[in-house]
């Protein structure tokens, strides 16, 4: 039996008091959501006749025990159960399959299970096919992507391979150092202030505890009755000390302002250089989240945190050794309880590391909700969604409203009780102390007890201080982490280390057995192979999903292929230079966006040395100059948020500028014309139709009529390339570019035009 998820004995006791035969049990595994998309305990047990399904919940739940409440078991016949696949969606996803011929849910799961739920069906795709499982690929599968491989334990965020109890704290901390190292001067200017500062606070209590009640108060002091010196003395190192105070304070914030802004800039350069893969499953609210929230807790530390906390350490230091040389027994007394408070501190620098990574999940979640409404506000209110968008906002904001509440529960718990705990040793010192005084037993006079005390104060203020840095330190290590992961984070597309650089560029096109997807276990596009001579113009039809831009996708390698090669003038894309590699190839998409600037900045994007009369000439090709000089600004006129908001069509003829005033050998039309309306399409076909002679294009589009002038046509569909041929050749086919055009054809007769 493959235990993907072991049942607890009391779920597998469940299994058998339903007939189930667990003895003949070959897979088990669980997962989080129900059937109708509702959070609770499901589990799957395959036999070797039947595929066994209960939800419910565990009501009570031990190491030693626990009971399953069923809410819904269902037994599928296994002979009669065929492939099952997985049907991915944004946050969760279903396991599906045909079952006595009819399409069935088997199962939902969360994206905490999408890795087990893919395994689960690639499993059962090998025992129906050669009737075991390959198990020792199974565990290293599994156990490579889910769990640490030092402590075997799940990750929290399966999305990020980081296990909160084994990541290297000190090697994140030597890679931060390393951005201060730039600023040394100013370092070695704080540590002075520091030195300065510890300096001083040990001073402070001697003048005005041990100098003024022994010295000046008692009759017979060295400076009896010279009260306002004294006072002068205590008022000038408190300004002293407020001026070091407030020097290392700029000094510091001026410096952790320079090296977050360092970071960041670290940060947004990797971002750069990764592969559009490393955006797919990650929201923009979530990144936005890491680059800004992140260094800004990181910012706040070394700015606040950091100062006080090397301050406390030089203070510790030199206030316990001043401690020992006055009395050493009662320097004992007032550390008695200190051995406690660190194994405290140990123990709560682990919880609250584990609070803050799921406050951080959950805020992270927050923010891209609420990114997500905002930009789709308008889908929201034209399906009139306000009432569930509010519901969804409610749930997360209630989620994270639960883990801020939780983290200040917990600190204002925990931390009274260990300074409480801390200061134990107080009370000691005040009675004997108080007790040695009055028996005028060794050296203790009144003076030094009040300087002991002050001492003692100045004690605990930075042990305390430890105990609440930890809920700083925990967060900053999270954020450290996560803004790190993104720095190291290595592109799925890389340039090779010595590229090639053609000396000619004709614009020969070849896929030659490409296969490529998204998620594992759903292949988009599955050895697809066709060549698109240069200067020839090839046309792809299907149907919406068939994997139709995802070829653009691969030819402008914002995507590597799982298997196969791209071929430009028969040298593999993989071996030409980005630069060269982007300069040859230029993209029309149906997906539309502008920049926040002027329309003249947008369309000069792709060459922002071009002149204004250039810019002009692709306008005008791409039939934009007509609406650009309607407004009062013409070209300066601002686009983007904020600005002027063009209408869909307009935005896609500026984008088809841009793409003229590249002049790329390679030309990608994915769908350039399909937010215009048929005059205007007219328009800029038969302006294409110019820019295109002696250019390799490339025309994906859903109106077979833009194809007219193709040289090849190939019909893409589930992936695989069904037909091939020039669109007279395809129509006598009669095959799936024929129903197309049929279907096309029927619908323009019926609004009275005829094709």
């Amino acid at each position: 039996m493959f235990e993907i998820k072991k049942l607890p004995s009391y779920v597998a006791e469940f299994f058998g008091s339903k007939g189930i035969d667990m003895s003949s049990a070959v897979i088990t595994m669980q997962s989080d959501m129900g059937r109708d998309s509702v959070y609770k305990d499901v589990y799957i047990v395959l036999t070797e006749n039947t595929l066994a399904y209960a939800e419910g919940s565990v009501v009570v739940a031990d190491r030693s025990g626990g009971t399953f409440i069923e809410k819904e078991f269902i037994v599928y016949e296994k002979e009669k159960l065929e492939e099952l696949k997985v049907e991915s969606m944004i946050s969760s996803g279903a396991v599906v399959g045909k079952y006595d011929g009819t399409d069935t849910l088997i199962f939902n799961f969360s994206n905490t299970y999408r890795h087990e739920a893919n395994s689960f069906c690639r499993m059962y795709g090998e025992l129906k096919k050669d009737g075991k499982i390959n198990e020792e690929k199974a565990k290293k599968d599994l156990e490579s992507e889910n769990f640490c491989p030092k402590c075997h334990l799940r990750y929290p965020d399966p999305s990020r391979k980081v296990c909160p109890k084994c990541m290297d704290k000190a090697k994140l901390i030597k890679r931060l150092m390393g951005f201060f190292v730039k600023y040394k001067g100013y370092m070695l200017l704080i540590m002075l202030t520091f030195l300065l500062s510890g300096g001083l606070t040990v001073l402070s209590p001697y003048v005005s505890n041990k100098v003024f009640y022994d010295d000046v108060l008692t009759e017979g002091g060295k400076m009896f009755g010279q009260i306002g010196i004294v006072i002068a003395m205590i008022v000038g190192v408190r300004i002293i000390s407020m001026g070091v105070s407030m020097i290392n304070g700029i000094i510091s914030s001026r410096v952790a302002a320079k090296v977050v802004y360092d970071l960041k800039k670290t940060i947004f350069d990797a971002i750069r250089r990764l592969s559009l893969g490393f955006f797919t499953n990650r929201q923009t609210g979530g990144l936005m989240t890491q680059v800004n929230s992140d260094a800004t807790t990181i910012y706040w530390f070394f700015c606040d945190g950091f100062p006080y906390l090397v301050t406390s350490v030089i203070q510790l230091v030199v206030v316990m050794t001043m401690m020992l040389f006055l009395n050493p027994k009662l320097t004992l007394y007032t550390f008695l309880t200190v051995p406690f408070f660190f194994l405290s501190y140990r123990l709560v620098f682990r919880l609250f590391s584990k609070l803050h990574a799921r406050s951080y999940s959950r805020r992270r979640s927050f923010n891209s909700l609420i990114s997500d409404v905002l930009t789709g506000v308008r889908v929201v209110k034209s399906f009139s969604r306000e009432e569930a968008e509010i519901k969804r906002f409610e749930k997360s904001n209630r989620n994270l409203r639960d883990a801020t509440i939780n983290i200040g529960t917990t600190r204002n718990l925990i931390f009274p009780a260990i300074g409480f705990m801390l200061k134990i040793g107080t009370f000691l010192v005040w009675g004997i102390g108080g007790w040695s005084v009055i028996k005028g037993e060794g050296e203790m006079t009144y003076g030094i007890l009040m300087q002991f005390i002050a001492y003692m104060d100045l004690v605990y203020s930075p042990l305390d201080f430890l105990a609440d840095v930890s809920n700083w330190w925990a967060e900053c290590l999270n954020s450290m982490q996560r803004l790190f992961e993104i720095s190291d984070a290595v592109p799925e597309v890389r340039e090779k280390e010595e590229p090639v650089v053609l000396d000619e560029v004709k614009g020969d096109v070849e896929f030659r057995n490409v296969s490529f997807a998204y998620e594992e276990n759903r292949k988009v596009i599955d050895s697809v192979s066709f060549n698109v001579e240069a200067g020839s113009t090839l046309g792809i039809v299907g149907h919406t999903g068939a994997g139709k831009s995802t070829l653009a996708n691969l030819l402008t390698r914002l995507y590597d292929p799982a298997d196969g090669d791209v071929f430009i003038d028969g040298v593999n894309l993989k071996d030409i230079s980005f630069s060269q590699l982007h300069d040859m190839i230029a993209i029309v998409s149906q997906e539309t966006y502008l920049f926040r600037g002027t329309i003249l900045d947008n369309i000069r994007y792709a060459k922002p040395d071009a002149t204004y009369e250039e810019v002009v000439r692709a306008a005008k090709i791409a039939s934009a100059h007509q609406f650009i000089i309607k407004y009062p600004d013409g070209y300066q006129t601002l686009v983007g948020w904020g600005h002027k908001d063009l209408s869909g069509g307009e935005r896609q003829r500026v984008s088809i500028a841009r793409a003229i005033l590249k002049n790329p050998k390679i030309l990608i039309l994915d769908e350039a014309t399909a937010a215009m309306d048929t005059q205007t399409e007219r328009q800029i076909q038969e302006a294409l139709n110019l820019i295109t002679k002696d250019r390799t294009t490339i025309i994906i589009a859903h109106r077979l009529s833009t194809l007219r002038e193709a040289d090849k046509l190939i019909v893409v569909e589930n992936g695989k390339v069904v037909e091939s041929g020039t669109a007279k050749e395809l129509l006598k086919a009669e095959g799936v570019y024929y129903k197309l055009y049929k279907l096309q054809a029927e619908a323009l007769k019926t609004v009275g035009i005829e094709e």
